[in-house]
């Protein structure tokens, strides 16, 4: 009868407008609070009233209705348990992260190495179990270290080593973002040292260090040394041995996913076991724990990351449910997948790869039906393509927002070469994995073993070395949060809501206006003078955006790999003018480095520093006076120095080292490090920094700047940041 009435029903077929899954709404209470408490931190705990408030209307509904009140009443306290003790555990994390102790000056430190990735010219190492001597005594860390260790052989995990060095302590948040990576890994120090200066104290068993140490040497011992290392990233998740030059056109193509263990390594696994335990007909008691086991074995193997904890959950989950015969529900078991992970740490929220992972979970349950059912629609199109296409399109569209707002770009064909690419990945992954099995234990035999492995790899290698997938990005904007109303909107379109043709297509109409006024609002700038402000670590831009032209001022020598990350999130192929501020040497570096990245019409140097242009492609101006270029007028304070009059306001650009003395007022300050010589010379109505300063705006605590100069005020925006001056 039920069914009968939700049929007639004006809005919407069925018994209920959406089903009720209770777990799915504890990971989403989960996610909030993790954002809120980044945001609030413990007055995140405020909103908890809010849960408060919604209980008790729903209390009230249900007792008019004479409905029972105990479910409701469990549900809601659950709900709030959740949102209160993520909120509560999210800042737990940062006041012990934030309050761990400095070390100044040279320190003597030991410390365990518990892994080993291989950078230019060296390798970098995690270090545990760490001690610290400085001039105040002995002292144990508490957490971990990232030592930059410059040439030798490799470290072993498990040896304990010695060396002196400054130690630099690590921030919770970095460049406006939470710094998940090192918070996760429980790294909150970094240190530099040659590898002459590392002492080896011996070796202790560490279990998972010494599988993956077996794995490699096998694998490169057995392989060539490209094919190897391909293989050592598909079944570790570690791509740091990987040749730059071929991972990134597997970024480019967007499949750079097959080397992040994740759904689609742990299913192969889960599917591989399967295979034995049912021959065997081994029951419940037995299968369930050797699932269990075999895969958090590997996570470990894995580092025990986000995207294989969550997909070991999700098949442990799936074992259990039918080893007891009860009906299994993809959508709450990714949300409990998801809860768990956030239980354990909140800060997995802001991990990119938990996100990538429960979003391209996400999107295979809520949209995969529905697009399956859409593609098989079309005349003559078999059901196993467009199976395939759906399964595709779906994971693409709901990691859109997070690979655009993470990495600045994402793969316009993408989907095409995922429908070619995954299910080779997946072939060639689950004959790489049964054969590593044996070639680690038959050491002797490990050749023949993995020689199938190794050809399938050369195949696996053939789509992404074929094109230049970096020709065809999407990139130039962001999402922000916008990428809520992109979600909801994909939920609307699904399945998973019991709406019928005509409101859901006024809904899906009333979404997509708003997500459009969001993103033009979001990304675009409207009158007068903007600039933006990009910085990541040592990697420092000031863009100027001037009607349809765009200029860029660079301080130092930028790193290519951040400046490729900037150059893509803001879009930018060209530049009308670049202004290199700096040293000679400082200017050809920077020089050499974005002409890689953007064609540059004209690039603009300060006269005094002796520069030599090299570049004969690009025109630069040596420039000793003020002069014109795009609506502003610029003039060169010694080589360290750029002064640009823009809309009657006075903008210097200061880099490191710059001689304060004679200079004289500027109405916006951006420099590199404060001073108090320039500060006094400026007197700024705003003052901007690139590098971490304490009680000014920097971009190291705020992320991007967006500043804007209008009818004599500067604006300027960030994370936390929201300030208007006016200038005279």
């Amino acid at each position: 009868m039920e069914k009968e009435r939700g049929q007639t029903h004006r809005l919407f077929s069925g018994g209920r407008f959406i089903n009720f899954r209770p777990v799915f709404l504890f990971a989403l209470s989960a996610a909030v609070a993790a954002f809120l408490a980044c945001h609030f931190g413990y007055f995140a705990l405020l909103f908890a009233l809010f849960i408060a408030v919604l209980c008790a209307a729903v209390l009230f509904f249900r007792k008019k209705k004479g409905k029972r009140l105990l479910g409701a009443v469990l549900f809601f306290v659950l709900l709030a348990l959740v949102f209160c003790g993520v909120a509560a555990g999210f800042q737990a994390v940062r006041d012990d992260y934030d309050g761990a102790p400095s070390f100044a000056g040279e320190c003597l430190v030991t410390g365990t190495v518990r892994e080993s990735s291989t950078i230019a010219h060296g390798f970098r190492l995690t270090l545990d179990d760490i001690s610290v001597t400085d001039t105040d005594g002995f002292h144990a860390a508490g957490h971990k270290m990232y030592l930059y260790v410059f040439g030798g052989n490799g470290y072993d995990a498990g040896t304990r080593i010695r060396f002196s060095a400054e130690i630099e302590s690590m921030d919770f948040i970095a460049y406006g973002e939470v710094n998940a990576s090192a918070v996760l890994d429980g790294v909150k120090y970094r240190a530099s040292a040659s590898s002459s200066d590392v002492d080896l104290l011996g070796k202790e068993f560490d279990l998972f260090g010494a599988v993956r140490g077996r794995m490699q040497s096998v694998l490169f011992s057995a392989m060539r040394e490209e094919q190897a290392r391909v293989a050592y990233a598909m079944l570790t998740g570690d791509d740091s041995l990987m040749d730059e030059e071929l991972l990134d056109g597997y970024r480019y193509g967007g499949v750079a996913h097959v080397f992040a263990v994740s759904g689609l390594n742990i299913s192969i696994i889960y599917g591989l076991l399967l295979i034995p335990l049912k021959k065997l007909r081994a029951n419940a008691a037995v299968r369930v724990p050797v699932v269990a086991a075999v895969l958090l074995f590997y996570t470990g193997i894995c580092g025990f990351s986000a995207s294989p904890v969550r997909s070991a959950v999700m098949c442990i989950v799936l074992s259990f449910s039918d080893a007891k015969g009860m009906k299994y529900d993809a959508l709450n078991s990714v949300s409990f997948a998801a809860l768990a992970v956030m239980l354990v740490n909140p800060v997995y929220f802001y991990q990119v790869g938990f996100r990538l992972s429960v979003a391209a979970t996400g999107g295979l349950i809520i949209l995969g039906g529905s697009l399956t059912r859409l593609f098989c629609r079309i005349p003559r199109m078999p059901k196993k393509l467009a199976s395939a296409v759906s399964v595709a399109l779906s994971a693409q569209l709901a990691t859109f927002p997070v690979l655009l707002d993470a990495f600045g770009y994402v793969s316009a064909l993408g989907l095409f070469l995922n429908l070619i690419f995954v299910p080779l990945a997946s072939a060639v992954y689950a004959v790489l994995f049964v054969c590593t099995i044996p070639a680690c234990v038959f050491a002797f035999g490990s050749g023949v073993f993995l020689w199938l492995p190794e050809q399938l790899l050369v195949l696996l290698e053939l789509p992404v070395r074929a094109f230049d997938w970096k020709t065809l990005l999407i990139c130039g904007f962001s999402f922000g949060g916008c990428a809520a109303v992109w979600y909801l909107l994909l939920f609307l379109l699904s399945d998973k809501v019991n709406l019928k043709a005509l409101p859901r297509a006024c809904a899906a109409v009333i979404f997509s206006v708003i997500l459009t006024c969001g993103m033009i609002f979001g990304n675009v700038a409207f009158g007068g003078v903007s600039m933006k402000m990009c910085s990541r670590y040592g990697t420092d831009f000031l863009f100027i955006r001037n009607g349809k032209e765009t200029y860029a001022a660079v301080t130092g020598v930028p790193d290519e790999r951040y400046a490729e990350q900037i150059f893509m999130k803001e879009g930018i192929t060209a530049l009308d003018g670049l202004f290199l501020v700096g040293c000679a040497q400082d200017a050809d570096g920077a020089l050499a480095v974005i002409d890689g990245l953007a064609k540059v019409c004209r690039a603009y140097v300060s006269a005094d520093g002796g520069f030599v242009n090299s570049f004969r492609e690009t025109p630069v101006a040596l420039c000793g006076a003020p002069f014109a270029v795009g609506g502003m007028y610029a003039e060169f304070a010694g080589a360290e120095g750029l002064l640009l009059d823009i809309g009657g306001a006075r903008v210097l650009v200061a880099e490191e080292g710059f001689a304060a003395d004679g200079f004289y007022g500027a109405d916006l300050l951006v420099a590199e490090s404060y001073s108090d010589a320039l500060y006094t010379a400026c007197t700024p109505s705003l003052d901007l920094y690139f590098e971490k300063t304490a009680g000014k705006i920097n971009t190291y605590a705020a992320g991007s700047l967006q500043i804007s100069l209008k009818n004599g005020i500067i604006s300027c925006k960030g994370r936390d940041v929201d300030r208007e001056v006016r200038f005279v």
